[in-house]
């Protein structure tokens, strides 16, 4: 009962975002005030310990103390939130993820699209957001896009960081990618010239990596069509100045291109997909048990983490094989907004396109899938880092939600439910804010935390009963979360009719 009038006061302090215009934008969602979560069940994460009737008292976005059972504190001004049946663990995050923004829509080839009216609310990026705490998604690593999308991301990390948007704590990447090669030899002199977004000298990939430095990204992203030498400069250059690459691997059999062995003497802090080493293990061969504990052994040595993004392989294999988007978990499909679910049927989805299903070795994408999970375990095996990714919003996979379908992923090659855990917190923030704690629910820690209603150790699915959300330090309950999302509804009507009234241009 007190839950239930505390969800009701809370709710009640704030309008709703989402329902607003204009002035309302610079409006703080909560202000970082004081909380304290009562005799609750706190799975730290950072080891196996389970706490039971702990007191968590959260003050200006940080974990202040955890009681002992029966302890007692000043709590004065702290609003309690009754904890008893519940979990709190660390916030997931998101590690590999394309996260929609106007300025991604704005970027849009689709003139149709590109032209939709948005308002100056910001009410598109506001839904996206909510979406990822309803699944109580406190963290998201962009991995590149367009220039006016990076934009829009970037104003959203301060905008969440200063409490005026409710949503996860952005980590944005800037990719870097130079023009593709035939994968096949040829003579330098029939490379493409270089651009400033492709990048085809060691100094210019090093300047790149600067440039996006003093932009203000988070990370960079080596995509695989890069050079020899410029993929080199691009991974040094990130190391020199400080920030961590997560990323494709190389392409292989150019005369330009790396080879296996350069790529693991140049490591980069993170593979961005198993699938990345999927694809080496295809060159020559048909992914033999050789290739698979070679690449693992590769991996581990270098201290390489990985992001397998299984879920992604998962979903492209169905779109492959039943020739249709797969079905999306319980009412999740209400939150793909219209652009979104646009830009999943054909002929944008190119998933389900003639083309992409004649393409060499499609007939093996299932097999490729299998392989994956089988090496995944392995690096789990071998002590690698595991982060999960999602890659949405590729077709079938929405915003926030991915992330639970990626544990279950996870739960399913043979990982604990509390490495499963680690993996969707802990680890990521070791990789993308190695220097802002472990993430982990501890005394000092950031607030980015999820209020279970059920035991996440006893069955992974339970991640998804979620009473509410601790986002940089403010409390949101579901009800809460749920209600903003409504509010944007209209929004997302009007989007669509503007749709519907041009559909020649789509």
């Amino acid at each position: 009962m007190i839950a239930y009038l505390l969800a009701l006061t809370l709710g009640a302090a704030q309008p709703s975002q989402a329902s607003q215009t204009g002035a309302t934008a610079a409006v703080p969602t909560q202000a970082a005030g004081a909380w304290l979560v009562s005799d609750v069940t706190v799975i730290p994460a950072d080891t196996d310990e389970v706490l039971p009737h702990r007191s968590v008292l959260i003050r200006d976005g940080r974990i202040v103390r955890i009681l002992a059972p029966g302890a007692k504190a000043k709590v004065r001004g702290a609003t309690v939130i009754d904890g008893r049946g519940k979990y709190l663990v660390p916030g997931f995050v998101d590690a590999h993820v394309h996260i929609a923004t106007e300025g991604a829509i704005r970027d849009s080839k689709n003139p149709a699209i590109a032209a939709l009216e948005l308002g100056q609310a910001h009410e598109y990026d506001r839904q996206v957001m909510l979406a990822f705490l309803k699944a109580g998604v406190t963290g998201a690593a962009n991995l590149g896009g367009g220039a006016r999308s990076d934009e829009d991301l970037l104003w959203l990390r301060e905008e969440i960081a200063a409490g005026r948007i409710a949503g996860p704590q952005l980590y944005v990447g800037k990719r870097i990618n130079g023009p593709r090669a035939a994968v096949a030899p040829q003579p330098a002199a029939a490379v493409p010239a270089s651009k400033p977004d492709a990048p085809t000298t060691a100094a210019d990939g090093a300047a790149a990596v600067r440039q996006a430095r003093e932009r203000g990204y988070d990370f960079i992203k080596p995509y695989q069509f890069l050079n020899r030498q410029t993929y080199r400069a691009v991974v040094e250059e990130a190391r020199r100045q400080g920030m961590i690459t997560t990323g494709h691997l190389p392409e292989l059999g150019c005369a330009s291109c790396a080879d296996r062995d350069f790529a693991f003497a140049h490591p980069m802090d993170n593979i961005a997909h198993s699938e990345e080493l999927t694809r080496f293990a295809r060159i020559g061969s048909d992914l033999s048990p050789r290739d698979l504990e070679a690449l693992a052994d590769a991996v581990a040595e270098r201290k390489i983490a990985v992001t397998p993004t299984l879920v992604t392989l998962k979903t492209i294999v169905g779109m492959y094989v039943q020739r249709a988007v797969p079905p999306v978990p319980g009412d999740w499909a209400m939150r793909v907004d219209p652009v979104t679910r646009l830009d999943w049927t054909p002929p944008a989805n190119r998933y389900l396109s003639q083309a992409f299903r004649d393409q060499d070795g499609a007939d093996t994408f299932s097999a490729g899938y299998d392989f994956a999970r089988v090496l995944t375990r392995q690096l789990w095996k071998r002590g690698v880092p595991l982060t999960v990714g999602t890659d949405a919003s590729l077709p079938g996979l929405v915003f926030g939600v991915s992330v639970q379908q990626e544990m279950i992923e996870l739960r399913e090659i043979g990982l604990r439910p509390i490495e499963v855990l680690r993996a969707a917190s802990i680890n990521a923030h070791r990789l993308f804010d190695p220097q802002a704690g472990s993430g982990a629910v501890r005394e000092g820690g950031r607030a980015n935390l999820v209020l279970l209603d059920a035991d996440p150790l006893a069955d992974i699915h339970n991640v998804a009963k979620i009473a509410g959300v601790f986002a940089q330090g403010r409390w949101l309950p579901m009800a809460e979360i749920d209600r903003r999302l409504e509010a944007g509804r209209a929004f997302e009507q009007g989007l669509s009719r503007q749709i519907q009234a041009h559909p020649a241009d789509h």
